[in-house]
């Protein structure tokens, strides 16, 4: 597996995963938020399909409130749009903590990778497997393949859809179609085949 692409996952799974993850005003978020700031952020990606749409929206989306789109996206009280939980899109009954999440969490302690989130929340959160992929990626790479075509990207492009959708809250937006690109790429780097799953969400 080459180097250059097991940093390239390293830096876009750290970045791209706690934008998806952490409420826009924590700390971890400031410096992510910074970087799309900056004028020629978009030329950190390998050829980004609409790129000029992304960096629009990208740049329109930090204008709102963020707070707020983050609240309506990820944490309620309606029923979110978008669920950030693979659970949620594997699982016959749409919920989290379903038998996806008993899988991942069986694959993290096969292999003694000890994992902490919010007041037990469920570790199949798309932004927290992005910082996952990160962490293998520098420490257990041998392990990519598993993770991704077993654990993150049998849903993870159905999620991307419907945040892609979202139009209110064109932040996330870009960030969806952003992470659909670079997960696409590191499918196709990875040469993975990942199995067709029957989807609930």
């Amino acid at each position: 597996m080459e180097q250059t692409l097991l940093q390239e996952i390293s830096t876009f799974g750290r970045l791209l995963g706690a934008a998806f993850y952490y409420a826009p005003q924590a700390q971890e978020v400031k410096p992510i938020l910074n970087f799309f700031r900056q004028p020629n952020w978009i030329e950190e990606w390998h050829d980004l399909i609409q790129a000029d749409e992304i960096k629009t929206l990208i740049a329109k989306g930090l204008q709102q409130d963020l707070d707020e789109a983050y609240q309506y996206l990820f944490i309620g009280p309606n029923s979110l749009p978008a669920p950030a939980w693979g659970s949620v899109y594997l699982d016959p009954e749409a919920v989290i903590f379903g038998n996806s999440l008993v899988e991942l969490r069986t694959f993290l302690k096969i292999h003694q990778i000890a994992f902490s989130s919010k007041e037990n929340e469920p570790e199949d959160h798309f932004g927290l497997m992005l910082m996952l992929a990160a962490y293998l990626a520098e420490n257990k790479p041998e392990l990519l393949k598993e993770f991704f075509t077993q654990h993150l990207l049998t849903w993870s492009e159905r999620y991307l859809q419907l945040l892609a959708e979202q139009a209110d809250y064109p932040f996330y937006q870009g960030l969806s179609l952003i992470a659909q690109q670079t997960l696409q790429r590191w499918k196709t780097e990875l040469a993975l085949t990942v199995p067709k799953m029957q989807l609930y969400f």
